[in-house]
């Protein structure tokens, strides 16, 4: 028992004596005083029920006046009786034992016992707890790990756990709001994530719940109105989410336009809507291209973190995709390497600075893990492009390295025909060759007027219309976009809408249109993507005399991903350490393990000859004896024997292989460089070969990077 609760019993004793001992006395300095301490407390109780006072108040003040009113009773009646009776013991000692008895009842003071302390601490989270246990929402429930989630607001999370086998039961938020007196909007009670039914999520936040008529009219005044940012919409629902790791509350807002209609979102005007400016990055708005829309408004930019990209992360699964970065809520955002129709077409446009080279190493990374070749061509030399390229198969720069590569591509779709003749099939994953991905960075550039522009852009209309079933795709990339320019206003699109569309910061919402004309559901348009969140100087500001602008942390990686024609996503691609300044990357962490590279079959590249060789050897790229694209015949190319032997096409003389020619060079012990030197091939099938090489016992690796003919005795280490 408490030690005042233990004084007070104490005085209550002492009390019952005097009540016993002093009547008989009848001293009227005895009687004064204790009239005074009756009449006192009954005119103090009679005072606050004439001044109206709250029920509560009234119960209150009579549970503090009960024991000196009763006392003063019972001192009045032995006082009054004559003599001494046996009732005036009795009395005082029954009254000292009622009082005591009922110490929680008539005395204010009383504090909880030390069981209730433990159940319901003097916190926040014990008065939450204490408000839900009496509650009869609440049943047989409790609340554990209660969390405020600012300390300067009421607003917290908690979890409702019920007795073990039992769920927890569906209740009304109009009960659980009653519980807590907050509106309705800002409770929910939802399940969590891979828990059973026993315990659900309770979040109450009335500090971020909507005031209904302010939010209802600005919704149709401003959202809803002809013209406005979704005209002809409703609210469906609204729900409010708190703070959780590094993303931040939000809330979330579901409209619908009426059926038959498409809801159509003007991303500027919704910021305006809100109050929010479109440049924090705070507000996304959402749609399939049906009726409804969906608008989350955020505390603070959930874009500002980055992740690290990973080897798990960049593996495409058995359907083809692979994670490109981080949603704005906190997901996967997936690309699309292939599907079962074939391989995929895709783009990826971005200005400089916007991130632009490490989305496209991450896909140069993704093509690598799924076993696929990449061939890597940009119009200028990009030194970070070239660090990835010593982790694929091709990787140049130039209009004649990109003629040259596209003409290889084209002549590989008829040399690959034959390949599907004989298996019966078009690509698959059980197709006896690689997918190919030909990725052409600043497209636009390429295809110039020259003659080499001319011929990059009419081969790469012909395989991005033919491609898949060939196991070969395209990724176009650039600072800006026009696929207009090849020719494929209709077909091309719609190869190109059912991969993969990365668009990050462009130079203005014209290049946006440009690279998604076609492509986008209808009614969606893309937010624009500023240099920094929250930088700059707004009017405001200049309005207050500042001069120095606002130094926000750069957006590189932000942008939105298309994939398979469906709702684009606001996201944030993967950070790999991609340096300016000669210190080393992290490449090795995203490419495949042991440093293998991906080519072309053998049968492949003998039959592709010197169209294979080294595109950035000097010559007049003459063509007349090179495939071209040819009306429905295809190209002019010898088609392989009707046979599965992986044997060449039929020519007056033998081309030797990459295996033959490394076999003819080593013919003593020799390191990789200096074979590397003398066999016209690229450094990764060099690599392969020699391998391949070492495990049928035609070459010896005498040490690390040195080889030599078989037979020869290993070196002394």
């Amino acid at each position: 028992m408490p030690t005042k609760a233990k004084a007070e019993l104490a005085a209550y004793g002492a009390s019952a004596v005097a009540l016993a001992a002093l009547p008989p006395l009848a001293e009227p300095a005895v009687h004064a005083p204790v009239t005074a301490i009756g009449g006192g407390c009954l005119w103090w109780l009679y005072r606050k029920v004439t001044n109206r006072a709250d029920f509560p108040t009234v119960i209150a003040t009579a549970q503090r006046v009960l024991p000196a009113v009763t006392g003063a009773g019972v001192y009045a009646a032995a006082a009054m009786a004559p003599g001494t009776a046996w009732w005036e013991i009795a009395v005082p000692a029954a009254w000292a034992a009622a009082m005591g008895a009922w110490l929680p009842l008539t005395r204010a003071g009383w504090t909880l016992n030390d069981g209730d302390i433990e159940a319901y601490p003097a916190d926040f989270s014990g008065f939450v707890a204490r408000l839900w246990a009496d509650a009869p929402v609440s049943g047989d429930t409790r609340l554990e790990n209660v969390q405020q989630l600012d300390h300067d607001r009421p607003d917290f999370a908690a979890d409702v756990v019920a007795p073990v086998g039992i769920p927890v039961s569906r209740m009304d938020p109009v009960d659980i709001a009653a519980a807590f007196n907050v509106p309705v909007p800002a409770v929910s009670l939802e399940e969590i994530p891979g828990v059973g039914p026993g315990r659900m999520r309770l979040t109450v936040t009335p500090t971020q719940a909507p005031r209904t008529k302010a939010f209802e009219g600005m919704w149709d005044e401003f959202v809803a109105a002809p013209g406005g940012a979704i005209p002809g919409s409703t609210v469906v629902r609204v729900e409010h989410k708190p703070a959780q790791g590094q993303m931040p509350a939000r809330m979330m807002i579901l409209a619908e336009v009426p059926s038959g209609q498409i809801a159509r979102v003007n991303h500027a005007q919704l910021c305006s809507a809100f109050g929010v400016k479109a440049a924090e990055l705070r507000l996304v708005a959402e749609t399939d291209g049906g009726s409804q829309a969906m608008v989350t408004l955020y505390e603070s930019s959930p874009l500002t973190g980055t992740r690290k990209a990973t080897r798990a992360l960049v593996t495409p699964d058995a359907d083809g995709y692979w994670v490109l970065g981080t949603a704005h809520d906190g997901t996967d955002a997936e690309a699309r390497l292939f599907d079962e129709k074939g391989a995929l077409h895709g783009y990826l446009v971005g200005v400089t600075g916007s991130g632009k080279t490490v989305a496209f190493v991450l896909c140069l990374a993704a093509e690598a893990n799924a076993g696929a070749v990449s061939w890597m061509v940009s119009l200028d030399p990009d030194a970070q492009l070239a660090a990835a390229g010593h982790y694929i198969d091709r990787q140049g720069s130039g209009r004649a390295y990109a003629a040259r590569a596209t003409r290889a591509a084209v002549a590989l779709m008829t040399i690959r025909g034959e390949f599907n003749k004989e298996v019966g099939h078009d690509f698959s994953p059980a197709s006896p060759y690689p997918l190919l991905m030909l990725n052409l960075d600043e497209f636009n550039g390429l295809c110039d007027d020259s003659d080499e522009g001319q011929e990059i852009a009419q081969n790469t209309t012909y395989i991005s219309e033919r491609g898949r079933k060939y196991g070969i795709g395209i990724r176009f990339g650039g600072q800006t976009l026009d696929l207009t320019r090849i020719g494929g206003n209709r077909s091309l699109r719609e190869q190109t809408r059912s991969g993969t569309g990365i668009v990050l910061r462009t130079v203005s919402g014209i290049s946006d249109r440009q690279a998604t004309e076609g492509m986008l559901p209808e009614g969606v348009t893309l937010a624009q993507i500023p240099t920094t969140f929250g930088g700059g100087l707004t009017l405001a500001d200049r309005m207050n005399g500042l001069t120095k602008a606002h130094r926000g942390k750069p957006t590189s990686g932000a942008g939105h991903v298309l994939t398979g024609g469906a709702a684009p996503r606001m996201m944030r691609v993967l950070y790999v350490h991609l340096p300016k300044d000669g210190t080393g990357h992290n490449l090795d962490e995203i490419f495949p393990e042991g440093g293998g590279i991906n080519t072309l079959t053998d049968r492949e590249i003998e039959a592709l000859g010197d169209l294979y060789s080294d595109w950035n050897a000097p010559g007049d790229d003459d063509t007349t004896n090179t495939p071209a694209v040819g009306g429905d015949s295809g190209l002019l190319l010898p088609p392989l024997p009707p046979s599965a032997a992986p044997a060449g096409p039929v020519r007056t003389k033998k081309q030797p292989t990459v295996k033959d020619m490394i076999l003819a060079a080593v013919t003593r012990q020799m390191t990789t460089k200096e074979i590397r030197s003398s066999v016209d091939a690229a450094a990764g099938t060099v690599r392969n070969k020699l391998s391949e090489l070492v495990e049928e016992g035609r070459l010896v690796q005498v040490d690390h990077g040195v080889y030599a003919p078989a037979g020869q005795p290993p070196a002394d280490r």
